[in-house]
Protein backbone atom coordinates (compact mmCIF):
# COMPACT_ATOMS: atom_id res chain seq x y z
CA UNK A 1 0.00 0.00 0.00
CA UNK A 2 1.57 3.48 -0.95
CA UNK A 3 0.85 6.47 1.22
CA UNK A 4 1.86 9.00 -2.26
CA UNK A 5 -1.52 10.08 -4.50
CA UNK A 6 -1.58 9.17 -8.45
CA UNK A 7 -0.55 13.25 -8.72
CA UNK A 8 2.30 12.86 -6.46
CA UNK A 9 5.75 13.51 -8.12
CA UNK A 10 8.12 10.39 -7.78
CA UNK A 11 10.52 10.30 -4.87
CA UNK A 12 14.38 11.45 -5.23
CA UNK A 13 16.72 9.15 -5.39
CA UNK A 14 18.96 8.82 -2.50
CA UNK A 15 21.74 10.20 -2.57
CA UNK A 16 25.37 9.38 -1.68
CA UNK A 17 27.92 11.79 0.56
CA UNK A 18 31.54 11.36 0.56
CA UNK A 19 33.78 13.51 2.05
CA UNK A 20 30.77 15.94 2.56
CA UNK A 21 30.01 16.05 -1.08
CA UNK A 22 26.91 15.12 -2.68
CA UNK A 23 27.47 12.51 -4.89
CA UNK A 24 25.00 10.00 -7.43
CA UNK A 25 23.79 7.00 -6.07
CA UNK A 26 25.33 5.40 -8.76
CA UNK A 27 28.86 6.47 -8.69
CA UNK A 28 30.82 3.99 -6.95
CA UNK A 29 32.01 4.08 -3.90
CA UNK A 30 35.74 5.53 -2.66
CA UNK A 31 38.25 2.69 -1.97
CA UNK A 32 38.80 1.91 1.19
CA UNK A 33 42.15 3.19 2.98
CA UNK A 34 44.40 0.22 3.39
CA UNK A 35 46.08 -0.62 7.09
CA UNK A 36 49.12 -1.03 6.85
CA UNK A 37 49.91 -4.80 7.72
CA UNK A 38 52.91 -5.80 10.76
CA UNK A 39 53.79 -10.31 10.94
CA UNK A 40 54.96 -9.43 14.49
CA UNK A 41 57.74 -12.25 15.76
CA UNK A 42 58.96 -12.29 19.68
CA UNK A 43 60.92 -14.70 21.85
CA UNK A 44 57.98 -14.15 24.53
CA UNK A 45 54.18 -14.86 23.97
CA UNK A 46 53.33 -12.27 26.55
CA UNK A 47 55.81 -9.42 24.16
CA UNK A 48 53.56 -10.93 20.92
CA UNK A 49 50.57 -10.27 22.38
CA UNK A 50 51.03 -6.94 23.79
CA UNK A 51 52.51 -5.71 20.65
CA UNK A 52 49.76 -6.99 18.80
CA UNK A 53 47.51 -4.97 21.29
CA UNK A 54 49.17 -1.84 20.77
CA UNK A 55 49.36 -2.28 16.92
CA UNK A 56 45.76 -2.96 16.76
CA UNK A 57 44.83 -0.15 18.51
CA UNK A 58 46.82 2.29 16.44
CA UNK A 59 44.62 0.55 13.38
CA UNK A 60 47.55 -1.20 12.08
CA UNK A 61 46.69 -4.91 10.88
CA UNK A 62 48.70 -7.66 13.21
CA UNK A 63 49.85 -11.60 11.82
CA UNK A 64 51.44 -13.42 14.62
CA UNK A 65 53.03 -16.23 12.06
CA UNK A 66 54.56 -17.80 15.27
CA UNK A 67 51.21 -19.24 16.80
CA UNK A 68 49.42 -19.75 13.51
CA UNK A 69 52.00 -21.99 12.08
CA UNK A 70 54.81 -21.77 9.67
CA UNK A 71 52.60 -23.15 6.71
CA UNK A 72 50.00 -20.55 6.90
CA UNK A 73 50.58 -16.95 6.05
CA UNK A 74 47.04 -15.24 6.33
CA UNK A 75 48.03 -11.98 4.26
CA UNK A 76 50.82 -10.42 3.04
CA UNK A 77 52.33 -8.04 5.36
CA UNK A 78 54.22 -4.65 4.80
CA UNK A 79 56.41 -5.22 7.60
CA UNK A 80 58.44 -7.71 9.88
CA UNK A 81 58.62 -6.54 13.07
CA UNK A 82 61.37 -8.72 14.75
CA UNK A 83 61.31 -7.54 18.82
CA UNK A 84 63.34 -9.30 21.67
CA UNK A 85 66.23 -10.96 19.05
CA UNK A 86 69.89 -11.47 18.92
CA UNK A 87 70.75 -8.69 15.84
CA UNK A 88 71.93 -11.35 13.17
CA UNK A 89 71.66 -10.95 9.51
CA UNK A 90 71.09 -14.22 8.42
CA UNK A 91 67.79 -13.91 10.62
CA UNK A 92 66.48 -10.22 9.43
CA UNK A 93 67.18 -12.05 5.73
CA UNK A 94 64.96 -15.28 6.59
CA UNK A 95 62.27 -12.82 7.46
CA UNK A 96 62.14 -10.41 4.76
CA UNK A 97 62.18 -13.66 2.22
CA UNK A 98 59.74 -15.41 3.85
CA UNK A 99 57.20 -12.72 3.92
CA UNK A 100 58.59 -10.71 1.37
CA UNK A 101 58.47 -7.54 3.19
CA UNK A 102 60.88 -5.19 4.76
CA UNK A 103 61.73 -5.83 7.95
CA UNK A 104 61.65 -3.47 11.02
CA UNK A 105 64.12 -4.26 14.63
CA UNK A 106 63.27 -3.72 18.25
CA UNK A 107 67.08 -4.06 19.85
CA UNK A 108 67.51 -3.72 23.82
CA UNK A 109 69.91 -0.60 22.98
CA UNK A 110 69.54 2.14 20.87
CA UNK A 111 70.02 1.68 17.27
CA UNK A 112 71.27 3.98 14.18
CA UNK A 113 71.23 3.56 10.40
CA UNK A 114 75.25 2.96 10.59
CA UNK A 115 74.86 0.42 13.31
CA UNK A 116 72.43 -2.23 11.85
CA UNK A 117 72.90 -1.24 7.98
CA UNK A 118 74.80 -4.85 7.73
CA UNK A 119 72.01 -6.62 9.59
CA UNK A 120 69.48 -6.03 5.80
CA UNK A 121 66.58 -4.45 8.52
CA UNK A 122 64.97 -1.26 6.79
CA UNK A 123 64.20 0.47 10.40
CA UNK A 124 64.93 0.29 14.37
CA UNK A 125 63.74 1.91 17.50
CA UNK A 126 65.15 0.62 21.25
CA UNK A 127 62.86 -1.15 23.70
CA UNK A 128 62.71 1.80 25.87
CA UNK A 129 61.51 4.29 22.87
CA UNK A 130 57.37 5.39 23.41
CA UNK A 131 54.77 3.58 21.47
CA UNK A 132 54.04 6.11 19.09
CA UNK A 133 57.94 5.87 17.75
CA UNK A 134 57.13 2.32 16.73
CA UNK A 135 53.84 3.37 15.12
CA UNK A 136 55.87 5.91 13.34
CA UNK A 137 58.37 3.50 11.92
CA UNK A 138 56.13 0.94 11.06
CA UNK A 139 54.28 3.07 8.68
CA UNK A 140 57.48 4.76 7.51
CA UNK A 141 58.79 1.18 6.47
CA UNK A 142 55.45 0.08 5.09
CA UNK A 143 55.43 3.35 2.88
CA UNK A 144 58.77 2.60 1.42
CA UNK A 145 61.20 4.99 3.82
CA UNK A 146 63.63 3.87 6.70
CA UNK A 147 63.16 4.55 10.02
CA UNK A 148 66.29 5.38 12.10
CA UNK A 149 65.30 7.73 14.75
CA UNK A 150 65.90 6.24 18.33
CA UNK A 151 67.10 9.17 20.62
CA UNK A 152 65.72 7.57 23.69
CA UNK A 153 69.01 7.03 24.88
CA UNK A 154 72.57 8.52 23.70
CA UNK A 155 74.07 7.28 20.85
CA UNK A 156 75.15 3.66 19.88
CA UNK A 157 78.72 3.43 20.97
CA UNK A 158 81.45 3.13 18.00
CA UNK A 159 83.39 -0.08 17.37
CA UNK A 160 86.02 1.69 18.84
CA UNK A 161 84.39 2.37 22.23
CA UNK A 162 83.04 -1.44 22.19
CA UNK A 163 86.21 -2.72 22.49
CA UNK A 164 86.49 -1.65 26.30
CA UNK A 165 83.74 -1.48 28.78
CA UNK A 166 82.54 1.73 30.33
CA UNK A 167 84.88 0.45 34.27
CA UNK A 168 87.62 -0.37 32.00
CA UNK A 169 87.55 2.83 29.84
CA UNK A 170 87.50 4.37 33.53
CA UNK A 171 90.45 2.34 34.56
CA UNK A 172 92.24 3.10 31.33
CA UNK A 173 91.77 6.77 32.01
CA UNK A 174 93.39 6.66 35.35
CA UNK A 175 96.24 4.75 34.56
CA UNK A 176 96.80 7.63 31.79
CA UNK A 177 97.06 9.63 34.50
CA UNK A 178 99.78 7.69 36.04
CA UNK A 179 97.17 6.47 39.06
CA UNK A 180 99.06 2.96 40.68
CA UNK A 181 96.45 0.04 41.34
CA UNK A 182 96.19 1.15 44.89
CA UNK A 183 94.88 4.30 43.94
CA UNK A 184 92.58 3.23 40.94
CA UNK A 185 91.17 0.99 43.45
CA UNK A 186 90.14 3.37 46.20
CA UNK A 187 89.03 5.72 43.54
CA UNK A 188 86.92 3.22 41.77
CA UNK A 189 85.72 1.98 45.18
CA UNK A 190 87.05 -2.07 44.01
CA UNK A 191 89.31 -4.02 45.66
CA UNK A 192 92.83 -4.07 44.13
CA UNK A 193 92.55 -7.93 42.69
CA UNK A 194 89.82 -6.89 41.12
CA UNK A 195 91.47 -3.59 39.58
CA UNK A 196 94.84 -5.81 38.58
CA UNK A 197 91.80 -7.53 36.45
CA UNK A 198 90.55 -4.61 34.73
CA UNK A 199 94.07 -3.48 34.23
CA UNK A 200 94.43 -7.41 32.26
CA UNK A 201 91.43 -7.55 30.52
CA UNK A 202 92.43 -3.85 28.80
CA UNK A 203 95.97 -5.21 28.05
CA UNK A 204 94.31 -8.21 26.31
CA UNK A 205 91.56 -6.39 24.56
CA UNK A 206 93.82 -3.59 23.19
CA UNK A 207 96.55 -6.89 21.74
CA UNK A 208 99.31 -5.30 24.28
CA UNK A 209 101.52 -6.58 26.42
CA UNK A 210 102.15 -3.88 29.06
CA UNK A 211 100.33 -1.43 30.78
CA UNK A 212 101.80 1.47 29.23
CA UNK A 213 101.41 0.39 25.56
CA UNK A 214 97.70 -0.57 26.16
CA UNK A 215 97.43 3.34 27.65
CA UNK A 216 99.15 4.76 24.43
CA UNK A 217 96.34 2.59 21.76
CA UNK A 218 93.67 3.42 23.97
CA UNK A 219 94.45 7.04 23.70
CA UNK A 220 95.13 6.69 19.80
CA UNK A 221 91.80 5.17 19.55
CA UNK A 222 89.83 7.88 21.28
CA UNK A 223 88.70 5.67 24.15
CA UNK A 224 91.07 7.45 26.62
CA UNK A 225 91.67 11.28 26.49
CA UNK A 226 94.83 12.81 26.97
CA UNK A 227 95.83 13.49 30.45
CA UNK A 228 95.46 16.91 31.32
CA UNK A 229 99.19 18.63 31.92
Amino acid sequence: MSFLSPSSPPPAPPTAFVLGDRADATARPPLPIRLPVAAVYAERAITRAGLAALLRAEMIEVVLPEEEGRDHLPSRPDVVLLAGFAPEPQLAGAAARRHGARVLMIGDNPLGEDAVGGLGVHGGVCRECPPDRLVDAIHAIAAGDTYFQCHTHPAAPTPQESLLSPRERRVAAELARGSGIEEIASLLCISPHTARTHVRNIRRKLNARTSAEAVARAITLGLVALPAR
